[in-house]
Parts: C-alpha cells; structure tokens; sequence
C-alpha cells in the first residue's frame, strides 16, 4: 500500500510540474511579424518547445519578444524569426511559412534555431 502511494505522489508531482510553465500567449506578437493572429496562435508553442532547450533547469516564464521578416514574402512564402526570451537566456527561431490553397502552413527550421545569453 505505500508503495503505490509513494508512486501515486511520485506522478502527481512529475504532472503537477509539467504544467508549472507560463507562456505569454497574447496576440498580435510584438514586431514585424506578417503572419495572422490565428497563424501566430498556432506556430506558439512549436516555437516555445525550442526554447525549452536553453531555458535555465527553474525557468518557468516563456515570452516571444520580438519578431522580424528575415525573407520576404513570395509567393505566399515567407520567413521570420520570433525572438524568445527564457528567464535570462534568448532564443532565435527562424519559422518558414506559407499559404497555400487557402491553408496556413509553418515549419520551424530546428538547424537555424540559434541561442543567446
């Protein structure tokens, strides 16, 4: 019986911790992003799971501080990078995006993710 308690408590405590993260999720982003708001809302948290890469072991607040166009819309194809900020270290995230038939596409390019302290 104190085994599956102890491994009851053990579990909650490994969920309960998996959900300790604050993420700003307020859109329109900060910057120069082209992207639409639903676009936006749903390239977040792509985006932010890069950013748990750096984060500090006891870092719990996530924010996208800034965004900028780094390739120009052609085509309805475009590229920005999302600036994230992780307690005191800084993620760039180049997102690749496109629209076609009507549908909104993103793709996170994981060899251009770069770091910052």
């Amino acid at each position: 019986m104190k085994k599956k308690l102890s491994l009851l408590l053990l579990m909650a405590g490994i969920t309960a911790s998996a959900f300790a993260y604050t993420y700003d999720t307020n859109v329109p982003l900060p910057g120069k992003s082209i992207a639409g708001e639903k676009l936006q809302k749903e390239t977040l948290f792509s985006a932010y799971a890069f950013a748990h890469r750096i984060a500090p072991v006891d870092c719990t607040e996530f924010s996208i501080v800034d965004t900028n166009v780094s390739k120009e819309k052609v085509d309805n194809k475009w590229q920005e990078i999302w600036t994230i900020k992780t307690c005191s270290k800084t993620a760039y995230v180049p997102i690749n995006f496109e629209i076609r038939d009507n549908i909104d596409v993103y793709a996170i390019d994981p060899m251009g993710v770069r770091y910052a302290k």
